[in-house]
Formats: C-alpha cells, structure tokens, sequence
C-alpha cells in the first residue's frame, strides 16, 4: 500500500515536472522539484497567501535587460511597479501579458512594468514579446529571483507599491484580475 503511494507521488511529481517544462503551467501549478531521495506533491489553494508573506522588504533585483543592459529595480524608486514572472509558452501567461500591455501604456510614466522570464535564454521573452505585440519593459534570467519571490507557477504577478513592498500578489492570470489591478493601482497613485 505504502509503494503504490510512493509510486503515484513519483507518477504526480513528474507528470507535473513534464507539463512545467513544456511551458503547459496551470494558474496555480508551481514546477515540482524531484529526486532521488524526495518527491515535493503541489497542493493547489484556491488563496494566495498574504501579499507580505511572499517578498522580503527591500527585494531589490537586477537583471539581464531584453533590450540590452540591466533593468535595476532600485531605479524605480518611489513608484509602484508591476512585476510578472513568465515562461514564453506559458498560456496563461499569453493572456495576461495583454492586460499588463493596457496597464503600461495607460499608466506610464506613474507606473512600471516589468517581464521577468524565468527562463535563461534571451530569445525567450524576446519571442514572447513579438508574438504578443508587448513592449513593456523584460528581463530574462529570473529563476532565482522567482524563487525569492516565492511564486508558485506562472505567471504569477506581483503589485509593489512606492516603496516597493508587495500590495497585491496574484498567481495565475484571469480576465477577472483586470478591473482589479487598476482599481488597486489607481488607489495607490492616489495615496500621498
């Protein structure tokens, strides 16, 4: 009884860890770590956990720019920033790089946008970009950063406030999220 639990983790991790690879994420599905000695099962909650529980205060970050250079995070200083980690042929991730287009260019300069693949190729949000007709601001190379963040899959889309502290955290992406983003980013734009 014991070996077929075992085997059917085995079976869940990597079937999960497949899907993960080929960019097939769900909203709530975060990449499951395999090995020899343990197998890590994905609980999905229907919440995410409170927005401070996610960043440590001053999560700055520094990172290989798509357009060339680095996109430094303390260079944004004093003004909220979106940041939404994504794989290039994540799905759900297509449909929300749409959503944070509309927010860049209704919002610049009072805001920022910034992509962060977590992929280590370049090219990777460089596709992504083209396919979408995207052109807020991407950095690639964001695996650890994810990690930091504590994101659970992709795409998962972090609203810091002026001082850069999370606001809000939504994982996944629905059409839903839209009016809700602004509405909160309207309130922070508002705050003195």
């Amino acid at each position: 009884m014991r070996r077929k639990f075992i085997l059917r983790l085995a079976l869940i991790g990597t079937l999960a860890g497949c899907l993960a690879c080929k960019g097939k994420e769900t909203s709530a599905a975060a990449p499951a770590e395999v090995s020899t000695n343990t197998i890590t099962a994905v609980v999905k909650t229907e919440k995410a956990p409170p927005a401070g529980s996610y960043v440590k205060r001053h999560s700055y970050f520094k990172l290989p720019s798509v357009a060339g250079g680095e996109i430094d995070l303390a260079d944004h200083a004093g003004k909220p920033v979106m940041v939404m980690f994504f794989t290039e042929t994540c799905p759900y991730c297509r449909k929300a790089a749409p959503y944070l287009e509309k927010i860049y260019q209704a919002y610049k300069p009072k805001i920022t946008v910034i992509g962060v693949c977590i992929q280590d190729d370049p090219q990777a949000p460089k596709n992504f970009a083209a396919d979408l007709g995207t052109t807020f601001p991407m950095v690639y190379g964001g695996r650890d950063l994810y990690r930091q963040y504590k994101a659970q899959g992709v795409p998962f889309i972090y609203l810091l406030d002026k001082e850069h502290e999370p606001k809000k955290v939504w994982p996944g992406f629905t059409d839903s999220f839209y009016p809700e983003m602004t509405a909160i980013i309207d309130s922070l734009l508002a705050a003195k």
